[in-house]
């Protein structure tokens, strides 16, 4: 029960930073949102150990850690990227299947989820999909302003489009000019979003392998190490970071918020299944697709509303064993 409710608590960090992360990207520039998110996650990392007095568990953190910070470089730039040039109900859901990675890994090492369970799993995975579908065209609700656009930071940017994502910017692409509509481009955010999928389904793989040593300083590791990689991507690119300093806080935030969302994973999986406690926090798009129905006016279908019943249900078989 205790991974359920941690489990839980974590979906909706995810779906707030998640949110906040994808429309912040719709205003600046990715590497800078990537990198403050980073650095935010880093400093609230060692915050979380130093409050808790968790001690260095010696180098069995380090690989696992390093591993999943490698991922965490792709999963974060290319989610965030996907969210901020797609519609928001659409990105969601497909990188909401990481949990196929992880499911995949626990039951490879022997985790055997009880016949409940698995209904329950599988009653999450489909409301998740059911709550998040949308026909192209329906979710979006009044074309929404995107606010101030990065000429309102300094001299726009116009880098081309470059056929493969890049793991600093992703998909380059001029920020939309100030007070104009967000026109969700299809068919680059759905296969930004199954890269982030899986990048994603890897850094939770191995951050509960290094959970198992010590879930705060594995949380150190990751993002230390993807800090560290976003930096060197910066600098080679010679751009800065192209934002104002008081956009920070803003940036800073949104990394503490996923940080501690992924330290809760991280202990769940202390409690639990790595397989179950993964399908629990896939719950994350509802919390996204609630926040664009509040902020953005993008309408919930009645469909979408079964969708969440039946995921919630599924969570509810799950707590049940």
């Amino acid at each position: 029960m205790t991974a359920v409710v941690l489990a839980l608590v974590a979906s909706l960090g995810w779906g707030a930073s998640d949110f906040l992360g994808g429309l912040t990207t719709r205003r600046i520039p990715l590497r800078a949102v990537t990198t403050g998110m980073m650095a935010g996650g880093l400093l609230t990392a060692a915050a979380m150990a130093l409050v808790t007095g968790s001690p260095y568990p010696g180098r069995q953190v380090l690989l696992a850690g390093f591993i999943a910070g490698l991922a965490s470089m792709t999963a974060v730039p290319t989610l965030y990227k996907a969210l901020a040039i797609g519609s928001m109900s659409i990105v969601s859901p497909i990188s909401a299947t990481y949990p196929v990675v992880p499911v995949v890994y626990g039951l490879l090492r022997g985790e055997r989820p009880s016949a409940l369970q698995l209904a329950g799993m599988a009653l999450v995975v489909v409301g998740v999909v059911a709550a998040s579908y949308t026909r192209q065209g329906e979710g979006g609700g009044k074309p929404q302003a995107t606010g101030r656009s990065q000429e309102a930071e300094g001299p726009a940017e116009m880098p081309p489009v470059v056929p493969l994502p890049d793991v600093g910017e992703a998909i380059a692409e001029p920020h939309p000019a100030a007070g104009g509509e967000h026109q969700p481009r299809l068919l680059a955010s759905v296969v930004l979003a199954a890269v982030a999928s899986l990048a994603s389904g890897t850094v939770l793989t191995a951050l509960s392998s290094a959970a198992q040593a010590d879930p705060y300083w594995g949380l150190i590791v990751l993002r230390g190490v993807a800090l560290s990689g976003m930096l060197v991507v910066v600098a080679l690119g010679g751009k800065g970071f192209g934002v104002r300093p008081r956009r920070f806080p803003l940036l800073l935030g949104i990394g503490a918020l996923d940080t501690v969302a992924t330290g809760l994973f991280a202990v769940a999986c202390t409690h639990g299944y790595l397989s179950v406690v993964s399908v629990i926090t896939s719950l994350f798009p509802v919390v996204v697709i609630a926040l664009a129905r509040v902020f953005l006016g993008e309408r919930i279908r009645p469909h979408q509303g079964a969708g969440v019943a039946g995921a919630l249900a599924g969570v509810a078989l799950v707590a049940l064993v």
